[in-house]
C-alpha cells in the first residue's frame, strides 16, 4: 500500500500482524477443536467451553489495547 509506514522495516513490538495471525488461529482452532470436543463428549463439563468463550474475550481485549495504544509520550 503506497504510504504505509511498514514498507521498509517491520513495526517494533510482538504484536505485529504476521506473528501474531498465526500465534491467535493456532489458539482459536486448538479451542475449537477442545470446546467441539468437551460439548458432545462431556455434556455435564459444558461449563468449560463458557470458560474457554471468556478467555477468547479477554484476550481479544487484550489484543485490541495492546494493538490502539499509542506509544511515546502523552499527547494530551
Amino acid at each position: 500500500m503506497p504510504g504505509s509506514p511498514y514498507l521498509d522495516e517491520k513495526p517494533p513490538g510482538i504484536l505485529t500482524w504476521p506473528m501474531l495471525i498465526p500465534i491467535l488461529l493456532g489458539i482459536f482452532l486448538t479451542e475449537c477443536i477442545v470446546g467441539v470436543w468437551v460439548w458432545t463428549s462431556y455434556p455435564d463439563w459444558r461449563f468449560l467451553v463458557y470458560i474457554i468463550l471468556g478467555l477468547d474475550l479477554i484476550t481479544l481485549i487484550v489484543v485490541y489495547v495492546m494493538t490502539t495504544r499509542v506509544q511515546g509520550e502523552n499527547l494530551e
